[in-house]
């Protein structure tokens, strides 16, 4: 694991300090890794290892009351989907770069949940579901002014 670079050191001491002073029971590992970072607080000198066993110990005690300290969520790096067109089929295809984005042909079916489909879309999707041993009911869809 790499430690999370959008927590400092000086945010790893405050959450161990916390942790120290708190009621919560740690394991024997994490008792003694407090009772020495406690005890050369000033001079604690920061490796990667140690911010991940840091970084660990937070996810696990930094949501409890005593310690309000909630571990940071990383931003995410996944590509985002883009959306379909307005009244244009919603169903997702690859592309030539194997990226998955929308039908984009022009709406005519549509679920009960307001999935627009194309009418190709429509009847491969109709036809899996069938051959799974499912179902699904497609109204004509009517653009919205």
């Amino acid at each position: 694991m790499i430690p999370n670079p959008s927590i400092t050191d000086a945010e790893r001491a405050a959450f161990l300090h916390k942790l120290d002073g708190s009621d919560l029971n740690v394991s024997t590992w994490e008792g003694e890794f407090l009772f020495s970072f406690k005890s050369v607080a000033a001079s604690f000198r920061w490796t990667d290892g140690r911010r991940v066993a840091v970084d660990k110990m937070r996810m696990l005690y930094g949501n409890e009351p005593e310690i309000k300290m909630p571990f940071p969520l990383a931003a995410t790096s996944r590509p985002t989907t883009p959306a379909a067109d307005k009244d244009c089929c919603m169903f997702l295809k690859r592309d030539d770069d194997r990226r998955l984005v929308p039908c984009n042909e022009p709406g005519a079916l549509v679920n009960r949940n307001g999935f627009i489909y194309c009418t190709a879309c429509g009847e491969e999707v109709q036809k899996v579901l069938r051959r799974r041993g499912g179902h699904m009911e497609l109204r004509t869809y009517l653009p919205k002014n």
